[in-house]
Protein backbone atom coordinates (compact mmCIF):
# COMPACT_ATOMS: atom_id res chain seq x y z
CA UNK A 1 0.00 0.00 0.00
CA UNK A 2 1.09 3.15 -0.75
CA UNK A 3 1.93 6.34 1.95
CA UNK A 4 -1.15 7.96 0.21
CA UNK A 5 -3.71 5.47 0.91
CA UNK A 6 -2.24 4.50 4.42
CA UNK A 7 -2.44 7.80 5.24
CA UNK A 8 -6.09 8.25 3.26
CA UNK A 9 -7.33 4.83 5.67
CA UNK A 10 -6.25 6.84 8.81
CA UNK A 11 -7.85 9.63 8.00
CA UNK A 12 -10.80 7.51 6.96
CA UNK A 13 -10.87 6.00 10.54
CA UNK A 14 -10.59 9.14 12.16
CA UNK A 15 -13.71 10.67 10.65
CA UNK A 16 -15.54 7.15 11.85
CA UNK A 17 -14.04 7.06 14.88
CA UNK A 18 -15.30 11.10 15.73
CA UNK A 19 -18.41 9.79 14.19
CA UNK A 20 -19.20 6.87 16.68
CA UNK A 21 -17.92 9.06 19.95
CA UNK A 22 -20.43 11.32 18.76
CA UNK A 23 -23.33 8.94 17.78
CA UNK A 24 -23.34 7.55 20.61
CA UNK A 25 -22.84 10.40 23.06
CA UNK A 26 -25.80 12.01 21.68
CA UNK A 27 -28.11 8.55 22.12
CA UNK A 28 -26.91 8.17 25.67
CA UNK A 29 -27.26 11.44 26.33
CA UNK A 30 -30.78 11.57 24.95
CA UNK A 31 -31.07 8.04 27.59
CA UNK A 32 -29.49 10.00 30.40
CA UNK A 33 -32.17 12.80 30.38
CA UNK A 34 -34.74 10.43 29.87
CA UNK A 35 -34.06 8.35 33.18
CA UNK A 36 -35.17 11.45 34.66
CA UNK A 37 -38.61 10.71 33.63
CA UNK A 38 -38.52 6.95 34.89
CA UNK A 39 -39.17 5.77 38.28
CA UNK A 40 -35.82 4.67 38.59
CA UNK A 41 -33.95 5.46 41.78
CA UNK A 42 -37.35 8.27 42.32
CA UNK A 43 -36.84 7.44 46.53
CA UNK A 44 -33.55 9.38 45.73
CA UNK A 45 -34.81 12.91 46.30
CA UNK A 46 -31.45 14.97 45.83
CA UNK A 47 -31.33 15.58 42.31
CA UNK A 48 -27.97 16.04 41.96
CA UNK A 49 -27.23 12.13 43.52
CA UNK A 50 -29.89 11.34 41.23
CA UNK A 51 -28.20 12.79 38.07
CA UNK A 52 -24.93 11.49 39.24
CA UNK A 53 -26.16 8.08 39.90
CA UNK A 54 -27.94 8.24 36.02
CA UNK A 55 -24.70 9.74 34.55
CA UNK A 56 -22.85 6.46 35.52
CA UNK A 57 -25.58 4.28 34.10
CA UNK A 58 -25.41 6.22 31.21
CA UNK A 59 -21.76 6.02 30.80
CA UNK A 60 -21.81 2.36 31.14
CA UNK A 61 -23.98 1.79 28.45
CA UNK A 62 -22.25 3.96 26.17
CA UNK A 63 -18.64 2.42 26.99
CA UNK A 64 -20.46 -1.25 26.90
CA UNK A 65 -21.61 0.04 22.93
CA UNK A 66 -18.13 1.45 22.43
CA UNK A 67 -17.32 -2.45 23.38
CA UNK A 68 -19.81 -3.79 21.01
CA UNK A 69 -18.95 -1.84 18.03
CA UNK A 70 -14.84 -2.37 18.56
CA UNK A 71 -15.85 -6.25 17.58
CA UNK A 72 -16.98 -5.32 14.07
CA UNK A 73 -14.12 -2.38 14.01
CA UNK A 74 -10.85 -3.00 14.21
CA UNK A 75 -9.29 1.00 14.75
CA UNK A 76 -11.85 1.05 17.68
CA UNK A 77 -9.56 0.47 21.08
CA UNK A 78 -9.62 -0.07 24.45
CA UNK A 79 -8.35 3.23 25.24
CA UNK A 80 -11.33 4.59 23.00
CA UNK A 81 -14.04 2.14 25.24
CA UNK A 82 -11.87 4.35 28.73
CA UNK A 83 -12.37 7.23 26.58
CA UNK A 84 -15.97 7.52 25.75
CA UNK A 85 -16.49 6.48 29.29
CA UNK A 86 -14.87 9.66 30.91
CA UNK A 87 -15.75 12.18 27.77
CA UNK A 88 -19.75 10.98 28.62
CA UNK A 89 -19.65 11.41 32.38
CA UNK A 90 -17.53 15.12 32.43
CA UNK A 91 -19.19 16.62 29.97
CA UNK A 92 -22.88 15.45 31.11
CA UNK A 93 -21.47 16.23 34.83
CA UNK A 94 -20.74 19.75 33.99
CA UNK A 95 -24.18 19.96 32.18
CA UNK A 96 -25.92 18.75 35.15
CA UNK A 97 -24.37 21.10 37.29
CA UNK A 98 -24.90 24.38 35.57
CA UNK A 99 -28.31 23.68 34.13
CA UNK A 100 -30.56 20.98 35.58
CA UNK A 101 -29.31 21.98 38.98
CA UNK A 102 -29.24 25.31 38.56
CA UNK A 103 -32.90 25.38 37.72
CA UNK A 104 -34.08 23.82 40.70
CA UNK A 105 -32.24 25.60 42.86
CA UNK A 106 -31.63 29.55 41.52
CA UNK A 107 -33.41 32.34 43.43
CA UNK A 108 -33.29 33.98 39.96
CA UNK A 109 -34.55 31.71 37.94
CA UNK A 110 -37.89 31.56 40.33
CA UNK A 111 -37.69 35.43 40.41
CA UNK A 112 -37.53 35.75 36.43
CA UNK A 113 -40.14 32.90 35.96
CA UNK A 114 -42.42 34.64 38.12
CA UNK A 115 -42.32 37.50 36.85
CA UNK A 116 -42.59 36.56 33.34
CA UNK A 117 -45.79 34.76 33.93
CA UNK A 118 -46.92 37.95 35.51
CA UNK A 119 -45.62 40.10 32.32
CA UNK A 120 -48.66 42.17 32.65
CA UNK A 121 -47.66 43.46 36.20
CA UNK A 122 -44.92 45.93 37.13
CA UNK A 123 -42.66 45.15 40.20
CA UNK A 124 -40.98 46.34 43.18
CA UNK A 125 -37.51 45.06 44.70
CA UNK A 126 -39.93 44.59 47.48
CA UNK A 127 -42.61 43.32 46.08
CA UNK A 128 -40.65 40.35 44.17
CA UNK A 129 -38.95 40.31 47.62
CA UNK A 130 -42.31 39.46 49.54
CA UNK A 131 -42.86 37.05 46.84
CA UNK A 132 -40.16 35.12 46.89
CA UNK A 133 -40.50 34.56 50.91
CA UNK A 134 -43.79 33.95 50.82
CA UNK A 135 -43.90 31.36 47.79
CA UNK A 136 -39.72 30.24 47.22
CA UNK A 137 -39.17 29.88 51.05
CA UNK A 138 -42.93 29.46 53.00
CA UNK A 139 -45.07 27.67 50.41
CA UNK A 140 -42.64 25.33 48.31
CA UNK A 141 -40.91 24.84 51.32
CA UNK A 142 -37.41 25.61 49.97
CA UNK A 143 -35.89 25.62 53.64
CA UNK A 144 -37.37 22.89 54.43
CA UNK A 145 -36.18 20.57 51.21
CA UNK A 146 -32.51 21.78 51.61
CA UNK A 147 -32.67 21.02 55.20
CA UNK A 148 -33.88 17.91 54.71
CA UNK A 149 -31.15 16.79 52.12
CA UNK A 150 -28.52 17.66 54.30
CA UNK A 151 -29.94 14.82 56.67
CA UNK A 152 -29.91 12.54 54.23
CA UNK A 153 -26.67 13.67 52.95
CA UNK A 154 -25.01 12.79 56.82
CA UNK A 155 -23.64 16.59 56.96
CA UNK A 156 -26.13 17.33 59.86
CA UNK A 157 -27.70 14.97 62.50
CA UNK A 158 -30.19 14.57 64.58
CA UNK A 159 -29.72 14.69 68.28
CA UNK A 160 -31.81 12.76 70.86
CA UNK A 161 -33.20 15.88 72.19
CA UNK A 162 -34.38 16.69 68.72
CA UNK A 163 -32.00 19.46 67.78
CA UNK A 164 -29.52 18.91 65.40
CA UNK A 165 -25.47 19.24 64.77
CA UNK A 166 -23.36 19.73 61.94
CA UNK A 167 -20.69 16.35 61.97
CA UNK A 168 -17.61 16.32 60.89
CA UNK A 169 -18.90 15.35 56.87
CA UNK A 170 -20.29 18.49 56.89
CA UNK A 171 -17.41 20.55 58.53
CA UNK A 172 -15.44 19.08 55.80
CA UNK A 173 -17.48 20.36 53.44
CA UNK A 174 -17.79 23.90 54.87
CA UNK A 175 -13.96 23.58 55.05
CA UNK A 176 -13.68 23.40 51.51
CA UNK A 177 -16.39 25.82 50.78
CA UNK A 178 -14.38 28.41 52.62
CA UNK A 179 -11.16 27.11 50.75
CA UNK A 180 -13.15 27.67 47.31
CA UNK A 181 -14.37 30.85 48.41
CA UNK A 182 -11.27 31.86 49.14
CA UNK A 183 -9.47 30.73 45.89
CA UNK A 184 -12.71 32.35 44.11
CA UNK A 185 -13.33 35.74 45.76
CA UNK A 186 -16.65 34.97 46.36
CA UNK A 187 -18.96 36.61 49.16
CA UNK A 188 -17.56 35.34 52.47
CA UNK A 189 -20.85 36.10 54.26
CA UNK A 190 -21.63 33.08 52.72
CA UNK A 191 -19.51 30.98 54.15
CA UNK A 192 -18.55 33.55 57.51
CA UNK A 193 -22.06 34.28 58.55
CA UNK A 194 -21.16 35.70 61.61
CA UNK A 195 -18.56 37.61 60.43
CA UNK A 196 -21.17 40.52 59.59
Amino acid sequence: MTKAGKSGGTAGSVIALIGIYALIYVVCTALFIGLFHTDILKNMEVLMYRGVAFIVMAGVIAAVVMGIIRKFWGFVTVRDIIMMFVIFCCVNMVFLTLVPVTVERSVSVFMLSYMDENSDQTFTQESVGEVFTSKYVEDYGAFEKRFDEQVVTGTIEQNPDGSYSITERGRFIVKMFRTIAEWFDTDRRLVYPNEN
